[in-house]
């Protein structure tokens, strides 16, 4: 059922902007950033590498644009309310969406590398090599999301575009505000922030300890992977309209 549901959210998304949000900004924003790296980035970033972090902050944003822009695929037609009434199990449709979109986050993250890969050492003749470091990045990417994609896809069924973006915004502004000796102390209980300190950790840019973190992050995912899929088991597929 997980696996039925997986595969007919492809034919949804054709002709829709699901796949060129996920395969446009990857080459956009790096090259965005390269550019600007090369002409006078390098003053103010001392490692090329802070790309990774600086997308980490701004990840809940996209984030929170790409949930809410699946799930109307799932509002069209015949409604939410008559999607749920012919399916045998909404514990599998809700784990094939999610799924779903992390199978395209894991792609757009794949590309993000590749980009950046490219372009460092092409076009800034800067060696980064060892595939060990893009898979530990592409994972902290994943696994981290993971929790925020829980965040947003019930926001995103409930209520639509506007909180889940204002939720979105919002993670990214904390993510940024705590990076002081406040965030080095609250950190693990900020999910927005977890992604950020894993990669600070594995870069050598901190010397902060992630065990509590990884614990946090552990409890606090499976509890809302569980609420999630109660609240979907029970939803009746009411909108609030924004």
């Amino acid at each position: 059922m997980i696996i039925r549901e997986f595969i007919s959210d492809f034919t949804k998304i054709k002709r829709t902007p699901w796949i060129l949000l996920h395969l446009s900004l990857p080459i956009v924003i790096t090259a965005l950033f390269l550019a600007y790296y090369a002409f006078a980035g390098y003053r103010i970033i001392p490692d090329v590498r802070s790309f990774f972090i600086l997308l980490q902050i701004g990840y809940p944003i996209f984030i929170s644009i790409a949930v809410p822009v699946f799930i109307h695929l799932d509002k069209n037609i015949n409604g939410i309310q008559n999607s749920l009434g012919l399916v045998e199990s909404r514990s599998c449709v809700y784990l094939g969406k999610l799924f779903f979109m992390l199978f395209f986050s894991a792609i757009s993250m794949i590309l993000y590398e590749v980009c950046f890969c490219i372009g460092v050492n092409m076009f800034l003749d800067i060696s980064i090599t060892g595939f060990s470091t893009y898979a530990s990045i592409f994972c902290i990417f994943l696994f981290d999301s993971l929790f925020i994609y829980l965040l947003h896809i019930p926001l995103a069924f409930r209520f639509g575009s506007s909180i889940s973006v204002l939720l979105g915004i919002s993670g990214t502004i904390l993510a940024g505000l705590f990076e002081n000796p406040i965030g080095d102390k609250i950190w693990p209980v900020i999910p927005w922030e977890w992604g950020v300190q894993f990669l600070k950790n594995y870069l050598g840019f901190s010397n902060a300890p992630v065990f509590p973190g990884i614990i946090s992050m552990v409890i606090m995912t499976l509890t809302a992977l569980a609420v999630s899929i109660l609240w979907f088991s029970k939803w009746e597929g009411k909108v609030l309209q924004e």
